[in-house]
């Protein structure tokens, strides 16, 4: 079972306390680069009624500026929306974004090297030496949607289903919108694999027990900075900030939090992404408490039109600062390919747009890739 990286304080239960690490000594404040030495740190909203807590809402520590829902809904009912590019019919599909079978019988052995593994959208797996392997945001059915019958279907196929995953040792889950954190593919894994620990930011260690049937003394709920280290495999989970908002109806708007992840073992560090915009404080901070990363999965898609979609979602531009800012030595772009969200970039834009970042930003481009369905870098 996991235990606490004792920090400043023990949190919500004997498994999760708050870690607050060591800051390197700040940079002079002409600095242009000079962080804020406190971490930053999640608003907290939580109004009371004779003594109760009737609701907790989460909100950024910065301006985010998401468009109203009449905006939002003007947004989809005007020409730039529905006059975005069509999807590639399948078999340009498979020429273009061929989906390969991932050969998890892989191992790392006891090396030094850290393997990362797209499954689609934001579903990644990142395995370590030992045969220690971390699920992010696993989405392996057809739509990211609450039913069957309607939402973002899947243009590309899962490249395995959850009977054909390996043994895990943990899941983690960015946040609760539906194409992040999926209750059919949740069940089938916690079906499968029943010793499973599950690590969620504040507020949906409830949804996990109730529409997961997950264990209580299985979920663990995190917030900015807190960490978790799993002694058996001297796994430490870092949940870090991110700049989104969370939801799944009309009533729990930001009633859980949302935020990106840090892993080490050994001496190997990776970041996940999950969604974001860009708060270059935010990133540069990571790289500084934790880098520099020897492997990142960074959001690349969903990010047009940017009036639209700045605030929530980078764009391949901003993806490429985080690869710098985190300090990551090889980056694998995610989020994209997989779903046609509310966005107007084509389904396979994204890639085309990251390798001109990577030369606008003067970058390799064997630095930040992108991989097939089902494909791999190890690093």
């Amino acid at each position: 079972s996991p235990s606490c990286k004792m920090g400043a304080s023990i949190s919500r239960d004997n498994c999760q306390c708050v870690a607050t690490p060591q800051l390197e000594p700040m940079p002079a404040a002409t600095d242009p680069l000079a962080l804020d030495s406190r971490l930053v740190k999640p608003q907290r909203w939580e109004p009371k009624l004779f003594g109760w807590t009737l609701l907790t809402q989460f909100s950024n520590p910065w301006e985010f500026p998401l468009p109203s829902p009449l905006r939002y809904l003007m947004f989809l009912m005007s020409s730039r929306y529905r006059n975005r590019p069509p999807v590639p019919d399948p078999r340009e599909l498979d020429i273009r974004l061929p989906v390969t079978r991932p050969d998890f019988s892989l191992s790392l052995g006891d090396n030094k090297s850290v393997s990362v593994t797209w499954l689609g959208h934001a579903s990644c797996l990142f395995t370590f030496p030992n045969e220690v392997r971390v699920l992010f945001d696993p989405l392996l059915g057809s739509r990211a949607s609450p039913v069957s019958w309607i939402g973002p279907q899947r243009q590309r196929p899962a490249p395995c289903s959850p009977e054909q995953l390996p043994n895990l040792l943990a899941v983690c889950i960015s946040h609760n919108h539906f194409d992040h954190m999926d209750r059919a593919t949740l069940n089938q894994l916690r079906e499968l694999q029943p010793w499973l620990h599950f690590y969620v930011p504040v507020g949906d260690a409830w949804w996990m027990t109730k529409y997961c049937g997950v264990p209580a003394n299985q979920v663990h709920e995190l917030s900015w900075w807190e960490s978790v280290v799993l002694p058996e495999s001297n796994l430490e989970i870092i949940f870090t900030p991110s700049s989104h908002w969370s939801g799944r109806n009309l009533f729990d708007k930001n009633c859980s939090l949302w935020g990106s992840y840090v892993l080490r073992h050994g001496n190997s560090a990776v970041f996940f992404g999950g969604d974001t915009g860009y708060q270059a404080d935010v990133f540069k901070q990571i790289g500084r408490l934790y880098g520099p990363m020897k492997l990142a999965a960074i959001p690349i898609g969903a990010y047009q039109p940017r009036d639209v979609f700045e605030a929530q979602h980078v764009s391949p531009i901003e993806a490429v600062k985080i690869h710098q800012d985190v300090k990551s030595e090889k980056s694998v772009g995610i989020h994209w390919g997989t779903f046609c969200l509310s966005t107007t970039e084509a389904l396979l834009q994204p890639p085309d747009d990251l390798k001109s970042a990577l030369d606008e930003a003067g970058l390799p481009r064997d630095c930040f890739v992108t991989v097939r369905p089902g494909g791999s870098l190890t690093v």
